[in-house]
């Protein structure tokens, strides 16, 4: 029982290692965050965004939509309010290369696509306010 602890112990500790590693690696921080995101015809939601990259999910039935390689538009759209109580919508435009995309099996509702993107190009910015 003892040793059974003990290799438990060991395990979480070389996984907590593991997982800083692969930190160290990427160079951005990233917001853990959902905005709507629209890219080629399809709406989809951001699982995570950082300044070189986003990782989304899209609901579709062409599982082939983003191939590897391929270089897309895309656009992210976050809701925002400003200290006077306007209320807004913050878009980030620009264009990024398909790095890695999966298909994420639901059984509640259709499947849906992750698709990791790269940008390539500097974002731009722009504020509506209703």
């Amino acid at each position: 029982m003892e040793a059974k602890e003990k290799y438990s112990e060991r395990r979480r500790s070389e996984r907590r290692h593991d997982a800083r590693r692969s930190n160290a690696r990427r160079g951005d921080v990233r917001l853990d965050s959902s905005f709507e995101a629209s890219l080629l015809d399809h709406n989809g939601k951001t699982v995570n965004v950082s300044a070189s990259g986003v990782y989304f999910e899209v609901i579709t039935n062409d599982m082939e939509a983003f191939p590897l390689g391929t270089t897309i538009p895309l656009q992210i759209n976050a809701v925002t309010h400003t200290y006077e109580g306007r209320e807004g919508t913050l878009k980030i435009t620009g264009r990024g290369k398909v790095i890695r995309n999966c298909i994420i099996e639901n059984p509640d509702h259709a499947n849906s696509l992750g698709v990791a993107v790269e940008f390539t190009e500097k974002l731009h910015t722009e504020i509506d306010y209703d």
